[in-house]
């Protein structure tokens, strides 16, 4: 049974040290993992700049989401997840599946 670990950042640094952090408390419990980067999901919104005359007047802003998984087939002890909670940033979002 494998396990994953799904980080989710609006901050591309902010999910790079994230990810070395985990891996590096991975190494030191001599767990095996691996690490698989998702594609860069962007969603764009288009505003209008003036509602009533000028529709060729608008402004686009973007947000890009950076994110992958880690995957290991040992089960994680309560200790690790503690760590994986505790020392995480605000910016970053974690999701764990069986």
């Amino acid at each position: 049974m494998k396990y994953q670990i799904k980080v989710k950042s609006l901050n591309k640094q902010s999910a790079l040290l994230y990810q070395n952090f985990l891996k590096s408390i991975l190494e030191k419990r001599n767990i095996k993992f691996s690490v698989f980067n998702l594609p860069l999901k962007r969603k764009r919104i288009t505003l209008l700049k003036s509602p009533h005359v000028n529709k060729s007047s608008r402004e686009q802003f973007e947000i890009k989401f950076y994110s992958y998984i880690l995957q290991t087939d040992k089960k994680l002890n309560s200790y690790v997840f503690k760590l994986l909670f505790l020392n995480k940033p605000k910016s970053v979002s974690l999701f764990l599946k069986n």
